[in-house]
């Protein structure tokens, strides 16, 4: 029973990594405005976050607490499509770094302290709509996470993941009269095997479904302000074919405002909480700062 309430833990923390239960990408408003052919578009990503649990059919059942600190650098560029240039596709390179500490409820056979790089990302983005005048815009994406990051096969909690990660999305974004706007993006995420999991256990999730969602209003050309939810299920986890926890089936907000300081360059401040969640580790709150920049 002890050793069984360990690996519960040691799963629910390998959770952090993927910032307790959100959906593989993490979306902004703008994400799925197409720029101009032959544009190279950098993002950096910084985010604090709280997390609390873990949790059991909605109920916590060990007292545990954890801070991360990501950051995040995306770099791509566009290339035209089609007759006309009607379409447009992008490949994408993703790098990140995290750094996670825990108190001792967290403590079951992981160190309190790790940081490192995570696996590489690479993929990439097709525009099927493009409507620059009307700002309405579609894509859809295919994202592969490879497992290039050291991985500490004697530890359970790691920024590594030591597998194959496939993320389908797409996103949609439409304006709905005046000033405002919504963004739309349904995922679907398929994960491989770690098969050196405490060196010889096998663990496997299940495949994980998103939805997220924002409401922007253009209070003028360069300042803008939103509100947005996420939703998450799927993503039950097993540990030698037992499974180890539920599906998280947990439910974000969030808040933001982002900023233009140039026609190419922007920020986004953004606030988000889990206010709702089944299985797993929740988001007791979660600072992010976002600064995209773009040249030809």
């Amino acid at each position: 029973m002890r050793q069984l309430h360990q690996q519960c833990i040691a799963a629910l923390v390998w959770a952090i990594s993927f910032a307790a239960s959100a959906a593989v990408n993490d979306i902004y408003p703008t994400d799925f405005v197409a720029l101009p052919a032959g544009s190279v578009n950098v993002t950096i990503y910084s985010a604090h976050q709280k997390i609390r649990g873990p949790y059991t059919d909605g109920i916590r059942t060990v007292a545990g607490e954890a801070s991360v600190n990501q950051l995040a650098l995306r770099a791509s560029r566009i290339f035209p499509a089609g007759e006309n240039q009607q379409y447009a596709w992008t490949p994408v390179a993703v790098l990140s770094y995290a750094d996670v500490n825990t108190n001792t409820d967290l403590d079951a056979r992981l160190a309190k302290n790790i940081s490192g790089m995570g696996d590489l990302r690479l993929g990439s983005a097709f525009w099927f709509h493009i409507d620059r005048a009307n700002r309405t815009y579609g894509l859809v994406s295919l994202l592969v996470s490879f497992p290039t990051a050291d991985y500490n096969t004697s530890r359970t909690l790691n920024i590594a993941e030591n597998r194959m990660r496939y993320v389908l999305s797409a996103g949609w974004m439409q304006p709905i009269g005046g000033k405002w706007l919504i963004d739309i993006s349904p995922e679907v995420a398929v994960y491989g095997e770690d098969d050196r999991y405490l060196g010889t256990q096998v663990r496997t999730q299940d495949t994980s479904y998103a939805l997220t969602s924002y409401l922007r209003y253009r209070q003028s050309d360069v300042l803008q302000f939103y509100g947005g939810a996420q939703i998450n299920r799927g993503g039950a986890t097993q540990v030698g074919g037992v499974e180890i926890t539920g599906a998280p089936n947990n439910t974000r907000m969030y808040l933001g405002s982002l900023f233009f300081t140039s026609p190419k360059q922007q920020w986004q401040l953004r606030y988000s909480r889990d206010v709702q969640i089944d299985n797993g580790l929740r988001s007791e709150g979660e600072v992010s700062l976002r600064y995209l920049f773009s040249f030809d």
